[in-house]
């Protein structure tokens, strides 16, 4: 348990309402129903509001109980049919009248996945939020298709970046990341930017030989994986379709040589 020695920010000095009802911001993993926690899976079950993203898959909505009630929340790349402040007035809406709502996201919710902006948003209004971490594709991804992020002799330390800003503006800032020895880059959100992302690392200097991978659908029975180089990134991409991380480094040199995911039926109760 962490202990705050200093005075409380006004943010969170709020007395929590007993008429209001808990939010759980939910970490699903992959997609994969057996990489749920434990955690995640009973709030899954219990929860009577349970707001979802595109991502999550129907394995894991299998697990919500008919008499709960499901809303689809989801924002495809270019297709955002519902926007975040649309979202948070939903949370808030159920929330007040007490019901306890589940906000299934995709990996981890702090991981790219504006956790952090509907955790700050329901606590200033006063609303107990309980963040459930999940696995992040930054990490499985790789490791599903037989690569890890760190090894010794390949890769001593990794980052994780987003490929884009918003309003999907090219985030460029972490090309830089290529160039440092004996490590490895995970790129989110990347797929559809391949080709910029080869551009402009060709353009930084980075070697066309660099080794990299694209992994697809993690975890799901329609995964894919793809090693190339920096070079060939973008005739690789158009072969895949997301989700998918993009990994930069030596690690992927181990592609082959160690256990891959493989998608197997489970009945889970």
């Amino acid at each position: 348990m962490t202990k705050i020695i200093h005075k409380n920010s006004a943010e969170f000095t709020h007395s929590f309402s007993a008429r209001k009802g808990k939010v759980y911001l939910v970490g699903c993993g992959l997609g994969d129903v057996e990489q749920l926690t434990l955690k995640a899976y009973r709030i899954i079950r219990e929860a009577q509001i349970v707001l979802y993203d595109h991502l999550i898959t129907d394995e894991i909505l299998a697990l919500i109980p008919q008499e709960s009630r499901k809303i689809y929340v989801g924002k495809p790349q270019k297709s955002h049919t519902i926007s975040q402040d649309r979202i948070n007035a939903l949370i808030v809406d159920y929330a007040s009248q007490g019901y306890s709502v589940a906000r299934l996201k995709s990996g981890d919710p702090y991981i790219f996945g504006r956790g952090a902006e509907e955790a700050l948003y329901l606590g200033e209004r006063g609303y107990e939020v309980e963040v459930v971490a999940g696995i992040s594709s930054s990490i499985s991804g790789p490791a599903c298709a037989g690569i890890p992020p760190t090894a010794r002799g390949y890769a001593s330390s990794f980052s994780v970046v987003s490929a884009h800003l918003k309003e999907d503006k090219f985030n460029s800032d972490w090309l830089a990341l290529l160039k440092i020895p004996n490590h490895t880059t995970v790129v989110l959100m990347g797929l559809g930017l391949a080709s910029i992302i080869r551009r402009e690392a060709l353009k930084a200097g980075v070697p066309k030989t660099f080794p990299v991978a694209i992994v697809s659908n993690a975890s799901r029975p329609e995964q894919e994986s793809i090693v190339t180089t920096l070079d060939g990134l973008t005739k690789a991409a158009k072969t895949l379709e997301g989700p998918a991380v993009i990994i930069f480094g030596d690690v992927v040199k181990l592609h082959g040589k160690l256990p891959e995911f493989v998608s197997q039926a489970v009945e889970i109760r």
